[in-house]
């Protein structure tokens, strides 16, 4: 998730670098001795799906090294000017019987390759832009699928073109003198704008391109065997995935249903899962939490002084407010100004062009006044607030890795890679950030009793584990009371404690210990015992007690655990953009 405010295009471009892994000035300098664009790619394989939707696919042969563990790469085209990539891999377990996860990055706009290659994929990239093996890969215990959407993330695009995007807006220039060529990139369209800009939508596509490969993958994959009501599904995602995964989720379960009662054509799956990692679910009760875990987070550092966090905790609260424009935001989307009703969703479609304006600036508030004061004045990581602003960890070295000539003949591209697509800016303008529907289709989802698993690094700031617990005791649902009485048990892997856990039954919230933002890279040994507990219908706590429908976790009723203080060891200043004024003979000459 990336921070956007008016005063601070550096501050949206810094963040876009770390949370998208935008490729590196080192890498950037190697590439601008030349233009290299990738070359056409001929050899896909086809598969069509009954709904004529063709699937391009090739066998890449990397990433994954695992003897007899197949993935397989490409582009569904849902139409003329839709193509979305996805990477698929084989469980390394029993493809034939192991269950099927879906993993989205969030952003909006953030590549599910993030995760592929920082988090839970079957390898990593070193400093020589080298796969290496990860032997704790989500792929051990179910077959993985990541893509990359809304099309024109990642290698998705609409339409193809030569030229440079702009570093501050995301905009994308055709190349000229102005704006010389680094590459070929993915493009909206229309251009710079596309027709994916909020979750609601992003979900109806994603369907459509999950649906296309369920009908396709068991034929280029015959291992994998059928994909069909017997067959878990689980959905895993983090960060904006706090919206991504109960819209979706929530989204594809009700098509399923439509599907299991013959009331339209499709694929049906066993829903099974819903995991969120450091997700920013709903920022009327999250923003809270920013301030707060600012100052007083459990590991003693105070990233800022009382002046910046009074400043902060008014902005949310004040009349005119964060808050209190996020409740106009719902009003005016039920055409008043005076009161909303609290189980009521907001769809773009029934806004008016003043309406969205009123969510675009409540968004705008929220995230410029009660969230961004820590990356002017707190000097530290966006994603780990032990690390300096300027966090060299997770390394981002895959954007590297997929810009060599090899790897994308591989995986059948023809585009280079960027982090930078525009699309964080067409959902931030629709007011998407702060509507109440993702906590909604949570309550909803658990409600149809689907096991819902959150995790949260607890030194994250942007999406920190203050506001996770706290979302979590707000989600009003059917055992709501039991759920807030549980207590915070241990999460133990192998005799280590990684984090607490409070569990009631199919409901969890766990806080994991010395992790940033990408809990899978940080601690890669508890995340994987927590995805695999949540699919397999374990306690997060032990991975030892089936999950009942009362299953309660037990310990106090606060996480109390206390980390040891990071002292910060770089600084950053953030500046104004400077100014340069014409010279005394220009104005002479009316220049």
């Amino acid at each position: 998730m990336i921070p956007k405010s008016l005063a601070t295009p550096l501050l949206a471009l810094l963040c876009l670098a770390l949370q998208t892994a935008a490729v590196s000035k080192k890498q950037w300098s190697k590439r601008s001795d030349h233009l290299y664009l990738p070359k056409k790619i001929n050899d896909y394989k086809i598969a069509t799906a009954p709904n004529n939707v063709t699937v391009r696919y090739k066998n890449p042969g990397i990433c994954e090294t695992t003897p007899g563990v197949e993935s397989y790469s490409g582009y569904v085209d849902l139409a003329p000017n839709v193509h979305v990539f996805y990477w698929f891999f084989e469980s390394r377990n029993n493809p034939a019987e192991d269950p099927f996860t879906l993993w989205l990055n969030g952003g909006p706009g953030s590549d599910s390759l993030i995760g592929l290659f920082e988090e839970n994929g079957p390898c990593m990239i070193d400093d020589n832009l080298t796969a290496v093996y990860n032997p704790y890969s989500w792929n051990n215990v179910s077959n993985m699928l990541y893509i990359s959407q809304p099309v024109g993330t990642g290698f998705s695009y609409q339409k193809q073109g030569v030229g440079s995007f702009n570093s501050w807006s995301e905009d994308f220039h055709y190349n000229s003198s102005e704006w010389p060529a680094t590459g070929r990139w993915p493009l909206l369209d229309p251009l710079n704008t596309g027709t994916i800009d909020t979750t609601d939508l992003a979900a109806v596509a994603t369907w459509h391109v999950f649906q296309a490969l369920l009908a396709t993958i068991p034929k280029f994959d015959a291992k994998l065997g059928a994909l069909d009501s017997a067959r878990d599904f689980n959905l895993f995602t983090e960060s904006y995935g706090g919206h991504y995964g109960p819209a979706f989720f929530s989204y594809f379960y009700n098509q399923n249903l439509k599907i299991a009662n013959g009331s339209m054509p499709g694929y049906p799956l066993k829903f099974n899962s819903l995991g969120i990692i450091n997700g920013i679910i709903d920022e009327e009760v999250q923003a809270d939490w920013y301030p707060e875990f600012a100052v007083n987070n459990t590991y003693g550092i105070k990233a800022y002084n009382d002046t910046v966090y009074s400043y902060a905790k008014f902005a949310n609260n004040m009349f005119n407010g964060c808050r209190y424009q996020i409740d106009l935001c719902r009003a005016a989307a039920e055409g008043n100004v005076s009161y909303y009703h609290v189980d009521a969703k907001i769809t773009e479609a029934e806004l008016t062009p003043g309406e969205l304006q009123v969510c675009n600036e409540a968004a705008d508030m929220c995230r410029d006044n009660v969230e961004s004061p820590y990356y002017f004045y707190g000097g530290r990581g966006v994603y780990d607030i032990r690390h300096p602003y300027e966090d060299p960890d997770p390394p981002s070295n895959y954007p590297g890795y997929l810009n060599q000539a090899e790897i994308q003949e591989a995986l059948g591209v023809t585009l280079n890679y960027s982090g930078t697509n525009g699309i964080y800016y067409a959902f931030q303008n629709t007011g998407d950030f702060i509507f109440p529907n993702f906590r909604l289709d949570l309550e909803y989802l658990l409600d149809q009793d689907v096991r819902v698993s959150l995790a949260y690094g607890d030194a994250d700031y942007i999406c920190n584990w203050f506001g996770g617990q706290a979302i979590s005791l707000a989600v009003n649902y059917t055992h709501t009371e039991e759920f807030g009485s549980a207590g915070y048990e241990a999460m133990v892997v192998d005799g280590t404690e990684y984090g607490e856990v409070r569990q009631y039954g199919n409901f969890s919230f766990a806080r994991v210990y010395e992790s940033g933002h990408e809990v899978p890279y940080y601690q890669p040994v508890a995340a994987l015992a927590y995805f695999n507990r949540t699919l397999f219908h374990w306690d997060i706590a032990t991975g030892e007690k089936q999950v009942t429908a009362n299953l309660t976790s037990s310990g106090p009723a606060n996480a109390t655990h206390t980390n040891s203080f990071v002292p910060l060891t770089s600084s950053i200043i953030q500046e104004f953009p400077i100014p340069i004024y014409p010279t005394a003979t220009a104005a002479a000459s009316g220049y």
